[in-house]
């Protein structure tokens, strides 16, 4: 509730300058329609329940102002501060705000904010409750009415007309008005009616019942209420073709005893301000075009300048920077502790080389400070001793003290929560993530100096943490592929993901020395990818330039990859994998010589292979699309990719150091064709003799396979795209 109290007070503050702009501009509009003037108070209401904006080289607003100029923090710093760009209200305010103490349980403006936000919430279930008893009390005074036509009621009791209802508005007239009067009444109260401004009066309220302590509000809410009536007014002189400005001003005056300029009842509003309206309606002459055309112009121009926010600047964002992103965080913002220390207490370590993380960098634990304070959404959840669940604690501390939380990570349903003061709160994933991946991550570099990499990565929207690792590497020949050399399939695959964002690394084909960056992203991948949210974001440079960048998930399948702008593959090629390889793919004599043969051939090439350790024979039996979708599998997250080619049926544990390191033999002993899907696609049963020195994946012996076989293109023919069960 604090959070919402303090973005709603941020959206009031930023408001109050639009409001006082309209109330300058409609001074200036005076002579011009006076629904001109009314259609502008719709762009104070889009800042008053709008949180986010756009920007624009045109926008009005201070270039410094913040919608977080009241930050979502301010309870927890060291030296809580607002920002408005306005340096003597700034200086003033902040000046005033009690600081908290290390020894504090609760700082005092905690305390203050909180009452606030009661406050705040009592105030609106005061207007609310009042207007709802106000409807109430009124519609049993208007039990006696006596219906006259449609939706017309006559009561006697009344000494003002006022419509009333939402769905089906009526309309209720006081008795004893003569025929001209009644008709102009009448006329003026369906204008109401078929413009919606019953409706708009009654959305207008709600605004102000949540910006009730803000003064400006309130005074915004009369003048639209006025700006309402008085174009109300000129439509209906507009409509009548003969002049009536005098008997219609007669009929106001008549009706002028008991009005009143605010009524507390927002379903039911009568018509007040009378002497303005009498005066406007004397006063009023058809407007010729060129005012119109002006007034229109001016209006659209003023509701541009005052909706959008300056261009550059960050008058609105949609994300709390220090709740959301680390490299957004302000060391500043949190200086109580200087050390942040990780423990993972699950057993599934996965690829962790480590269970426990210690760094004293302002900014780790500023963002991990920062997040774990401004965490309090409570959070109900029975069963987090589960296998699915990693848990951790995260501890912050200095010379004097500090505090701890425990953090539980569902991996299984994507949830987060951490255990602070005794209660259960959600946390983002992201943070949680971003706890886990110090725990694999050990030798990072926190400061990137790649200048131009981070504002790469913020333009699409992408934030990096911190350098995982950097390395010399070199860039084959990537314009057009031979056999399966990892590095060229692997470089020429993401370069499509580069050439979304304008770059092309083909140019630089057979680069001896090229510079690869990996660097961890705190967001997650797109959600096509989901469950797979981890992601870095890998550059590629040559002599300090950048020629390619793209974001991998890391260890999982190469497929699991998209361009900055977070397009996959297929979306940014418009092509399937197999189309994109036809026209990359050169077949070289082996490639040629194989693409020959029948499936069931290619399937007897490949075991023969496998029996006298012919690497490459064995790789050009294998579907491409296989062989790349294994080049990132099962390797650590500060590597490119796997430099071996893993091979179906060798059983070669991680790491080894050749694929043939534990197969002693494979005899293809039969080949049967059970299954064909359709023409490019057949399953074959395969009798096989498999022999391993150690038994880890696949046990020695004869064993029964399905092997499924596809063909491919015609330069390259049938291949294995897998064996199974």
């Amino acid at each position: 509730m604090i959070e919402l109290f303090i973005s709603v007070l941020n959206m009031s503050v930023t408001a109050s300058y639009v409001i006082l702009f309209v109330i300058l501009v409609r001074l200036l509009l005076k002579k011009a329609p006076k629904v001109i003037s009314y259609a502008l108070w719709g762009v104070v209401a889009f800042r008053l329940i709008i949180p986010f904006s756009f920007e624009s080289m045109f926008s009005l607003m201070p270039r410094n102002t913040h919608t977080v100029s009241i930050p979502h923090d301010i309870i927890y710093q060291q030296s809580p501060q607002i920002n408005k760009g306005i340096e003597v209200v700034d200086s003033f305010v902040s000046q005033s705000l009690p600081a908290p103490t290390v020894e504090a349980s609760v700082n005092p403006l905690q305390i203050y904010i909180e009452i606030g936000a009661y406050i705040w919430i009592l105030g609106i279930m005061i207007l609310l409750i009042y207007s709802v008893v106000s409807i109430l009390l009124l519609e049993r005074q208007l039990k006696s009415a006596q219906l006259i036509e449609q939706n017309i009621f006559e009561a006697k009791n009344l000494k003002t007309p006022f419509v009333l209802g939402l769905i089906r508005p009526k309309i209720y007239l006081p008795v004893g008005l003569n025929a001209t009067e009644r008709s102009y009444i009448l006329l003026h109260e369906q204008t109401h009616i078929n413009r919606k401004d019953h409706i708009i009066k009654i959305f207008a309220f709600l605004i102000l019942s949540i910006h009730w302590f803000n003064p400006l509000v309130w005074i915004a809410f009369i003048l639209m209420s006025t700006d309402m009536e008085l174009s109300c007014d000129e439509r209906v002189l507009k409509k009548m073709n003969e002049d009536i400005k005098k008997p219609y001003a007669n009929s106001l005056l008549s009706l002028a005893t008991g009005r009143h300029i605010l009524n507390g009842n927002p379903l039911a509003f009568g018509e007040g301000n009378v002497r303005g309206r009498i005066k406007n309606v004397l006063n009023y002459k058809k407007f010729s075009f060129w005012v119109i055309a002006v007034s229109m112009i001016t209006v659209i121009i003023v509701g541009i300048a005052l909706v959008t926010n300056p261009k550059g600047g960050n008058t609105i964002q949609l994300k709390d920077n220090l709740a959301e992103s680390p490299s957004g965080t302000t060391e500043a913002a949190y200086q109580e502790y200087n050390r942040v220390k990780i423990e993972f207490h699950s057993d599934m370590m996965g690829f962790k080389s480590a269970n426990e993380f210690e760094t004293t960098d302002s900014k780790i634990v500023a963002f991990t400070d920062s997040t774990l304070r401004t965490s309090l959404t409570p959070a109900k959840e029975d069963d987090l001793e589960n296998n699915h669940t990693n848990q951790y604690t995260v501890k912050l501390s200095n010379n004097i003290g500090g505090y701890s939380c425990r953090l539980y990570y569902d991996t299984l349903y994507n949830k987060a929560y951490i255990v602070k003061d005794g209660g259960l709160y959600e946390v983002n994933t992201d943070f949680a993530r971003y706890i886990d991946s110090f725990l694999e991550n050990t030798s990072i570099t926190v400061y990137i100096d790649n200048a131009d990499a981070v504002a790469l990565f913020q333009k699409y929207g992408w934030t990096l943490d911190y350098q995982i690792s950097a390395m010399k590497n070199k860039l084959n020949n990537i314009k057009a592929l031979s056999g399966f050399n990892p590095n060229a399939y692997y470089f020429a695959y993401n370069n499509e993901l580069s050439k979304d964002i304008g770059l092309d690394m083909s140019g630089y084909s057979n680069t001896a020395d090229i510079d690869v960056e990996i660097y961890r992203i705190h967001e997650s991948m797109p959600q096509e990818f989901y469950p797979i949210q981890d992601c870095r974001g890998v550059v590629v440079k040559n002599d300090s330039k950048i020629i390619g960048a793209f974001i991998r998930a890391g260890r999982h399948s190469t497929f699991n990859a998209c361009s900055l702008i977070g397009n996959s593959f297929e979306k940014v090629t418009r092509q399937t994998l197999n189309e994109w390889l036809v026209n990359m793919i050169q077949a070289d004599d082996l490639e040629v010589s194989l693409s020959k043969l029948e499936p069931e051939q290619v399937i007897e090439e490949y075991f023969t292979a496998l029996d006298n350790k012919d690497a490459k024979v064995a790789e050009y039996c294998i579907l491409k699309k296989t062989l790349l979708g294994n080049l990132t599998s099962n390797m650590q997250n500060s590597e490119l990719f796997n430099e071996g080619v893993g091979l179906p049926l060798t059983g070669a544990s991680i790491g080894a150091a050749s694929i043939f390191d534990n197969l002693k033999s494979a005899k293809l002993l039969k080949v049967e064709l059970i299954d064909e899907p359709d023409e490019y696609t057949k399953i074959f049963r395969v009798t096989v003799d498999l022999q391993y020195n150690n038994e880890i994946t696949i046990s020695s012996g004869q064993q029964y396979w399905d092997c499924h076989m596809v063909y491919e293109s015609p330069q390259t023919g049938w291949k294995i795209e897998g064996f199974g069960h």
